[in-house]
């Protein structure tokens, strides 16, 4: 009988999944204004493409749960690695930004399949408690890349131009591909000959979506994904162009802000095991509305600082960092005997909702910070106000 991998190795190998997706979307912040330049096109077209990144996410997000449900994890996560790898590099020679378009949207799938992976992984192993500990451990590592990747991709867009960002994408997703196929073992404990008919798929998201647990942390996710995305659409076009920020300083802020970030999503993987799950959720959306509603009160003032941008911008970061991964063991909770499908759907509807905000700030972008402070309030609130409303009643299974 094969010993089943310890918490700590399985920690270790999915880490490289985790730094894949930050990777894809924050990396590139700093060199919108210049791939904008070099494609001879406006910022807003950009953050369409960001869009479409988003939308290829919550694509792939039904694909992969159920591959990987039929076919294992790791076969399915093979697959998606060498299509970012492919994806990745095709973009770095685009010389249009109509074919960005469909390239990051294939980015976008392939990002899924990291993200549908490393969730389905960890609730096959690991209980409710475990696994919401190993998420928030995760979901620290995956806030350590927004540290990183602006500052390295703004360098990168300085010394040689937005292209370069595009090939560590590639090169990233190369090394990692190499850790995953010696590394992680398969995790799902019997195949689901059946998990891709259609029938079978409506059958279990019927069942998913009548679950009063799932869709209250489903809305909450929606509201928390919704406000990051529009940070990570329309932020870098407001520092860079309203405020004239340089790239490569532009990637220093946004470390900057991201500090807290990551500060706050190692707090949650101490304390979600002690306050649990239900508390901490509420917590953190409350910081998200916090955050969003005074970036609106200081675009409604006419207060455009750097200051009056990036402080509600990382209140917000912080009260995601500390919900994010309880929101997403609690909307699996139920769910360990189709945890990839559950992740499926889940994944889905969340980008869904994050497309529909990027694609929305791209055609609307007014050069002014307006905009992103509308989509943050409005997506904190949601949250807020859906978990409030309709969280008691809920149930979390244990194990």
């Amino acid at each position: 009988m094969t010993k089943a991998p310890s918490f700590i190795h399985t920690f270790y190998v999915l880490s490289g999944l985790a730094i894949l997706s930050p990777m894809a979307m924050d990396s590139f912040l700093p060199a919108i204004d210049n791939a904008a330049r070099g494609l001879n096109t406006d910022v807003g077209q950009i953050m369409v493409a960001f869009g479409f990144l988003s939308a290829g996410v919550g694509v792939g997000q039904l694909i992969f749960g159920p591959l990987s449900d039929q076919f294992g994890r790791k076969p399915v996560i093979i697959i998606g690695l060498l299509l970012y790898i492919l994806s990745a590099g095709l973009s770095a020679s685009v010389t249009s930004v109509e074919p960005l378009f469909f390239l990051r949207f294939c980015h976008g799938v392939a990002v899924a399949s990291t993200m549908i992976i490393l969730r389905a992984v960890v609730r096959d192993l690991f209980g409710l408690k475990q696994g919401a500990n190993l998420f928030a451990k995760l979901f620290m590592v995956l806030a350590m890349m927004p540290l990183i990747g602006p500052v390295i991709g703004g360098h990168l867009t300085v010394w040689f131009g937005w292209r370069s960002v595009f090939m560590m994408m590639a090169l990233s997703a190369t090394i990692v591909l190499i850790i995953i196929y010696f590394h992680l073992e398969e995790s799902l404990k019997s195949e689901n000959k059946r998990a891709m008919t259609p029938r079978i798929l409506a059958v279990s998201f019927a069942e998913i979506i009548r679950d009063r647990t799932f869709v209250v942390f489903l809305l909450v996710g929606a509201g928390g994904y919704g406000g990051i995305f529009a940070i990570l659409t329309a932020l870098a076009p407001v520092m860079t162009g309203l405020l004239n920020q340089p790239a490569d300083i532009f990637g220093y802020q946004f470390a900057a802000i991201m500090v807290g970030h990551l500060i706050a999503a190692m707090m949650a993987a101490r304390i979600v095991s002690k306050i649990g799950i239900k508390k901490i959720v509420f917590v953190g959306s409350f910081f998200n509305l916090i955050g969003g509603s005074l970036m609106l009160g200081f675009a409604m003032a006419g207060m455009t600082t750097i200051y009056t941008i990036l402080v509600p911008a990382a209140i917000f970061l912080i009260g995601f960092a500390l919900s994010v991964a309880a929101m997403t063991a609690g909307a699996l909770s139920n769910f360990q005997h189709m945890a990839g499908r559950a992740t499926s759907l889940l994944g889905f509807l969340q980008q869904c909702s994050g497309a529909t905000i990027s694609i929305t700030l791209g055609l609307t972008a007014d050069g002014t910070q307006i905009p992103l402070a509308i989509a943050l309030t409005g997506a904190s609130a949601f949250a807020f106000f859906s978990f409030v409303l309709l969280s008691p009643g809920t149930k979390l299974r244990a194990d």
